[in-house]
């Protein structure tokens, strides 16, 4: 029982850092005038269209090399499969 009730001090002190931290951002983002925080929004919003980008991009180029990897393996079977079969109707 001790161990849980440590576990959850760790947890309520690391959510209390990421608290501290998130509440001195809006302190600061609060002390902006209105022209710097509607800039700093529009630089987030970027930012995570950037990232949301380069993630929909990895995730095809992912898709297009693993199809890639899987017509060349069919490839690569095919031929040796019919060769056989073409093999055995000849004899």
């Amino acid at each position: 029982m001790t161990e849980s009730t440590n576990e959850g001090s760790k947890t309520g002190s690391e959510g209390s850092n990421a608290g501290s931290a998130a509440e001195d951002v809006r302190r600061a983002f609060a002390g902006l005038p209105l022209d710097q925080k509607i800039s700093t929004l529009i630089q987030v919003e970027i930012d995570m269209l950037g990232d949301a980008v380069g993630s929909v991009v990895s995730a095809v180029s992912q898709a297009v090399d693993d199809l890639g990897k899987a017509c060349e393996s069919s490839q690569q079977s095919g031929p040796a499969t019919s060769s056989a079969e073409g093999h055995t109707s000849a004899s």
